[in-house]
């Protein structure tokens, strides 16, 4: 007997909504850590009053790790470093074993056990920078940097007001302004274990 398909792909269709390029703003930003002293790079938003965690618009072409890591040092002169780790993701993995007969496997619905430099987690929301309606997605990826290194100067624009400040990852939850850059840093910090780093306290 035959299924009828055409329940579930109506229901894709009513789902699925269309955002043109202009209308989708894609941000990339880090957690970035320092592992031996359980710390976590965060910016001090002089205009807003508020601790966010370093994060901007991704250029044209530039791919989002890169940009995340550019951000980063333009926010607040620390050149982050990427680190591996077990990250559970919906990416496919590399290769796909083959089955005992030889034919090739489905590729998993969430791959785990590579070490890779995937995000760690997205924060979703409309623009509020926007003059006109946009979705914004902010993508995170966990770095590490040396709390102790004095960082770069002049590496903002002209209109940013930000402050890098080293905060003890137990301080995160009471700084943080955003309670999803929360979420982003606890999820961090969970990968990190699982993947079998250290994390001293600060």
């Amino acid at each position: 007997m035959a299924i009828d398909l055409q329940p579930w792909l109506d229901g894709i269709d009513a789902s699925m909504v269309f955002h043109p390029a202009n209308a989708f703003v894609i941000s990339c930003g880090t957690v970035t850590l320092d592992l031996g002293r359980g710390k976590v790079l965060l910016i001090w938003n002089r205009n807003l009053q508020i601790f966010q965690l370093p994060k901007g618009r991704r250029n044209i072409e530039e791919p989002m790790l890169n940009a995340a890591l550019r951000e980063t040092y333009e926010e607040t002169g620390v050149r982050a470093t990427p680190l591996k780790l077990n990250i559970a993701t919906r990416a496919t993995p590399p290769t796909v074993d083959e089955g005992v007969d030889g034919t090739p496997q489905k590729s998993p619905q969430i791959t785990e056990g590579h070490m890779s430099t995937e995000f760690v987690g997205a924060c979703l929301y409309p623009d509020p920078q926007s003059d006109t309606k946009a979705l914004k997605a902010v993508f995170f990826f966990v770095a590490t940097a040396d709390s102790t290194a004095t960082g770069d100067s002049g590496t903002q624009e002209v209109y940013e007001k930000l402050e890098a400040s080293w905060v003890s990852i137990s301080e995160v939850d009471q700084k943080l302004r955003f309670a999803s850059e929360v979420a982003v840093v606890m999820k961090a910090v969970a990968d990190i274990r699982k993947s079998g780093y250290t994390i001293n306290s600060a």
